[in-house]
């Protein structure tokens, strides 16, 4: 688990490494398979709860959680420091460096 800035919270946020997205992943899913209305706070509880243990973040929306993966996210910008937006891009969204 690393911080990191995300572009869609526009904020930095914890963001998983691929073990800890693995297990996240499996959780989410198995709060997806839930066959009968419930809050979301209910449905994804286990993946609510192990991503505040992991992180120390009280997260309320389980699907923050899976865009908060290291692997979707570019290197830092060398200009501004925040994360390109993804892997292969070529410029920063934040700052525009790049372009």
């Amino acid at each position: 688990m690393e911080k990191k800035w995300c572009w869609r919270c526009q904020m930095e946020v914890p963001m998983l490494n691929e073990e800890e997205f693995a297990i996240a992943y499996k959780l989410y899913a198995e709060g997806a398979e839930i066959d009968r209305p419930l809050e979301m706070q209910i449905r994804f509880k286990s993946l609510l709860d192990y991503y505040r243990k992991l992180t120390g973040e009280k997260e309320k929306n389980p699907n923050a959680i899976m865009h908060h993966r290291v692997r979707d996210y570019g290197p830092d910008c060398p200009e501004c420091k925040k994360p390109l937006r993804t892997p292969i891009a070529r410029f920063c969204a934040a700052c525009g460096f790049g372009k």
